[in-house]
Order: C-alpha cells, then sequence, then structure tokens
C-alpha cells in the first residue's frame, strides 16, 4: 500500500508561494520555518548538479566533431553573443531588501531575475511576489530601468528599479 504525506500550508503563504513559482522564484525553506524566495537551478540541473532524470547524456568525448567555424559562431560564420549575466546592488527598504540578476546578450537584456524581495512580513512576500512577474516584464518590454510602479508595490517597485539600473550600468547598456 502506498502512503501519502499531507502538508498544511496557510492561504496566504499559497497565494505566496504559487505567485512566486509563476514569477520564476523557487521558495527556499530555512530552519526556523521561514521562507525564502529564490531563482530555481538551471535547466537540466538539480541542487547536487547532477542530471535530472530524463535529461540528455553528453556525447562520449571520442565522437568525431563537425567541422564547422568555431564554438562561438553561427552557421553564416558571424560571431554569435553570449550569454552573461550581472547582479544588481541591494536596495533596502523598511520591508527587505531587493536585489534582481539581468542576462545579457550583445546590448540586450534578455531576462530579469529576483535574487531577492522583501520579505519583513506574509504580506511584503505576497506583495512582492505578484509584482515581480510585472516590473520583470516591463523591464525586458522597455530594456530600461525606467519602469513604471506596480499598485500597492511601491517600495518594492522603487527597490528593483535602483537594483535594475545598478546592474544596467554595471553591464554598460546605458
Amino acid at each position: 500500500m502506498r502512503k501519502s504525506t499531507s502538508v498544511i500550508v496557510g492561504v496566504a503563504s499559497a497565494t505566496a508561494i504559487g505567485a512566486s513559482w509563476a514569477a520564476g522564484l523557487a521558495p527556499k525553506h530555512d530552519s526556523v520555518g521561514g521562507v525564502t524566495l529564490s531563482a530555481p537551478p538551471p535547466v537540466g540541473s538539480s541542487a547536487t548538479g547532477a542530471p535530472r532524470s530524463g535529461s540528455r547524456p553528453k556525447p562520449a568525448a571520442n565522437l568525431p566533431r563537425r567541422a564547422h567555424a568555431g564554438p562561438s559562431s553561427t552557421p553564416s560564420g558571424t560571431p554569435k553573443a553570449s550569454s552573461r549575466t550581472v547582479d544588481g546592488g541591494v536596495a533596502h527598504t523598511e520591508f527587505g531588501d531587493v536585489q534582481v540578476r539581468i542576462t545579457v546578450v550583445g546590448h540586450r537584456m534578455t531576462d530579469v531575475t529576483a535574487l531577492h524581495l522583501t520579505d519583513s512580513s506574509r504580506h511584503s512576500v505576497r506583495i512582492s511576489a505578484q509584482a515581480a512577474p510585472v516590473l520583470r516584464s516591463e523591464a525586458l518590454d522597455k530594456q530600461s530601468a525606467q519602469i513604471d510602479m506596480v499598485s500597492g508595490a511601491t517600495y518594492t517597485s522603487d527597490a528593483y528599479r535602483q537594483s535594475l539600473q545598478s546592474a544596467i550600468d554595471a553591464a554598460h547598456l546605458a
């Protein structure tokens, strides 16, 4: 017979976690019982670094290599821009710190990941989880930190913009 385990989660906590997952954040539980939101591990990896089951194995080293212009070239021979990440500075608010990481290809932001969002209370976590996908989307659309504030998330929005601007400056995109 198969055993099942039940977990009871408060409605506000479940809502915050669900919204966090939608924002691309994964909950991490600490030893005190709190939850910290962080970016999930890259696809195809696990916390131990081993490939996830069902992922493709890497090709054997002794297989013949296909001749081409080089590993960083496109089929037409033009150099392919490499991806890099840049962390923004930590912006402090009375409800917690906010920090973002941008992914840049060439001179374009291709992703914005919230490394840390306001978390002084369950309410702050819920607000951050709802605001993060809106702020991320707008930053990518505008390719700038000149993004609109999210109603009801003024402190989170302002801190997100500050951290985003510092990442953009560090990446020399402005």
